[in-house]
């Protein structure tokens, strides 16, 4: 650790010593520009300025010598050479007067401006003065020019004096700039060479303390990268996988659909007969419950994956388990013609245990082997004792499981084909929640195979619990919900007032049809506000509402039914119809205001119990209604 944080802290320092030499580097560069253009500025102004200057003396001059001309000779072409070069120097001072505008240079500009217009004025008198008969104009006005003309010269002699003197003392000002900035520069260069040796000596000094750790940094970074491939390959087998269970699990809720819908069509267009309708209706129901089973996996493996999968526990018998699950698997043996054989050893005592998941954990078992079994094997389920638990035994003669994928049995989402090469249903889920089933009840599961075609067998040992029932006592054992029901003998719902909500219309129709056939008078409707309405007009017995409606949900209606007092239906007994069922809904649920709940898709016969038993209970109060 002490190591780390020296050299971090060694590179914090050279990331500062670097970054200032890269700022010194910079002010070279940016003071050094900026030397050369101020010394471009100075050079150039001051020598546009003498140019000028001495630009404008020679114009000067040579209007001076056309006007001396023209007094000499008497040309007038001189004069008005004289004239031309006047405006040409006025001119040239304006120009000169807009960059020398508040400086010394301004006031010699403006002796000279002064002059050239006192000569202009002298020459344009002198053009306009009489001649003498001899040809001669006045003395007095030609000396008069001539004088200014000399006093014009004076003015530029003295403006481009000036300009020189300024020129001299620019360039002297120039050369001191450039020696301090000289000095600067060397200061920043020097500066620059010892931060690059300070960098090169701790560079040295960081690769040197690191040099110490590299064989190890090195092998920890070859191990590092050993797990991560290792970790990729496994994140991108899992991918393969969920890619594959997704298309597994659109094709097997798809699968049934396909009977389903085609038995309903015929049934609607009323051409079979009473044998095909009643095996219509068997199909249709087979393939429901499969669809059924297929959601409850998906449902029981979400609640592995979130720590909330739940038992009842209690002391049961493991064999009248094994006896129901086998009973419920007994006409696919039958079909396939496969012996279905129970070996029980009726002695082996009580086991701690939900008898509804351990029902799942047998029917899941006896369900594989008879799925997985050619026509005219064999399935043998085995169950004993051994030392202080409990051992079941699931044995088929059927196509066994191939070695390389025996390690992989109980993996969710693992098949060992998988697309369209299955030869077989299901999702890949049973085992897996079958093994989280069988350890939640602390004990544990095996699978054995001697090889494709030899056959399989899966063991899965329980616990014994420690004491007994006393000599007489019965355990109590609580409906379980794969058990078989009589639809004969569903209960009679006659005289009861039955208001349904739901906003699929269907689904409203499908249970209105049920309770209706036993008797109930049903009202229908499709939102929360429709069944406020019906509320306000007839008086039901039981309410039974879906959760999930457009505008206001289910917890909405029961919210506002509970509001009202009991002549307007504020203690209607209410059943949700839903078809959320994690244990956060339920516990809502009821909260609500619902006295009971059941998932969607509800048990026909269960659904008319429960109708019946809170229409009873409002009955004992006092409550009921005569239809």
């Amino acid at each position: 650790m002490a190591e780390s944080l020296f050299q971090r802290r060694l590179i914090a320092v050279l990331i500062v010593v670097g970054l200032l030499a890269v700022m010194s580097s910079g002010a070279t560069l940016v003071v050094s520009r900026l030397i050369v253009a101020r010394v471009d500025k100075v050079a150039t102004s001051q020598a546009r300025d003498l140019a000028d200057s001495r630009q404008l003396q020679l114009s000067g001059m040579r209007k001076i010598l056309d006007a001396r001309t023209w007094v000499l000779t008497g040309d007038p072409g001189y004069a008005v050479a004289a004239t031309s070069g006047s405006a040409g120097m006025r001119e040239q001072i304006d120009r000169m007067r807009a960059r020398l505008t508040g400086t010394l240079g301004e006031a010699f500009l403006d002796r000279v401006a002064t002059s050239e217009r006192l000569h202009q004025e002298r020459l344009e008198r002198a053009v306009l003065a009489e001649v003498s008969p001899g040809g001669r104009r006045p003395s007095l006005v030609t000396d008069s020019l001539v004088s200014q003309g000399t006093m014009l010269g004076q003015a530029m002699d003295a403006l481009v004096a000036h300009m020189d003197a300024l020129t001299l003392s620019g360039l002297e000002a120039t050369r001191s700039s450039v020696a301090l900035a000289q000095k600067i520069l060397n200061a920043i260069t020097f500066a620059t060479i010892l931060l690059a040796v300070i960098f090169c000596v701790m560079l040295m000094l960081v690769l040197k303390k690191s040099h110490r750790v590299q064989a190890s940094a090195r092998t920890t970074a070859e191990e590092r990268q050993t797990r991560t491939t290792l970790a990729l390959s496994a994140a991108e087998e899992a991918g393969h996988l969920k890619d594959e269970f997704l298309a597994t699990v659109s094709h097997e809720l798809r699968n049934p659909l396909a009977p389903i819908l085609t038995w309903t069509q015929l049934l609607r267009s009323g051409t079979l007969d009473k044998e095909k309708s009643d095996r219509a209706l068997e199909v249709i129901e087979r393939n429901v419950r499969s669809q059924a089973q297929l959601i409850d996996d998906l449902v029981d493996v979400s609640r592995v994956v979130s720590g909330k999968f739940r038992l009842d526990v209690r002391p049961i018998e493991l064999a009248s388990v094994i006896r129901a699950a086998a009973e419920s698997q007994r006409p696919a043996s039958e079909a396939k013609q496969i012996r279905l054989l129970l070996v029980l050893d009726e002695r082996v005592g009580l086991v701690s245990g939900d008898s509804e998941r351990l029902q799942q954990v047998m029917w899941n078992l006896i369900s594989n082997a008879i799925k997985f079994t050619p026509k005219g094997g064999r399935v043998q389920v085995v169950l004993g004792r051994a030392e202080s638990h409990v051992e079941v035994s699931v044995i088929d003669s059927g196509i066994g499981i191939d070695a390389a994928f025996l390690p992989h049995v109980f993996e969710p989402f693992r098949q060992e084909k998988g697309g369209s090469m299955r030869r077989h249903g299901g999702l890949g889920l049973g085992l897996s929640i079958v093994r989280t089933i069988t350890e939640l009840h602390g004990g544990e599961i095996t699978a054995h195979s001697e090889g494709l075609g030899l056959g399989s067998s899966f063991m899965v040992k329980l616990p014994m619990l420690a004491t007994s029932p006393s000599l007489g006592e019965t355990w109590r054992r609580h409906p379980i919900a794969g058990d078989a029901v009589d639809h004969e003998t569903l209960r009679r719902l006659d005289g009861i007032r039955v208001l349904l909500v739901d906003d699929e219309s269907s689904t409203n129709e499908a249970v209105q049809a049920l309770l209706s056939s036993c008797g109930a008078v049903v009202r229908t409707a499709s939102s929360a506000a429709e069944a406020l309405g019906v509320l306000d007009l007839w008086d039901a017995d039981v309410l039974v509402s879906d959760i999930a409606m457009p505008d206001e949900d289910g917890y909405a209606l029961i919210r506002k039914v509970r509001e009202r007092d009991a002549r307007h239906g504020g203690g209607i007994p209410a059943v949700a119809l839903t078809a959320y069922a994690k244990i956060g809904d339920r516990v809502s649920i009821l909260a609500a205001g619902f006295q009971m709940y059941l998932s969607k898709p509800a048990d026909p016969t269960e659904l008319v119990a429960v109708v019946g038993s809170l229409a009873s209970r409002r009955g004992a109060n006092g409550h009921l209604k005569d239809a």
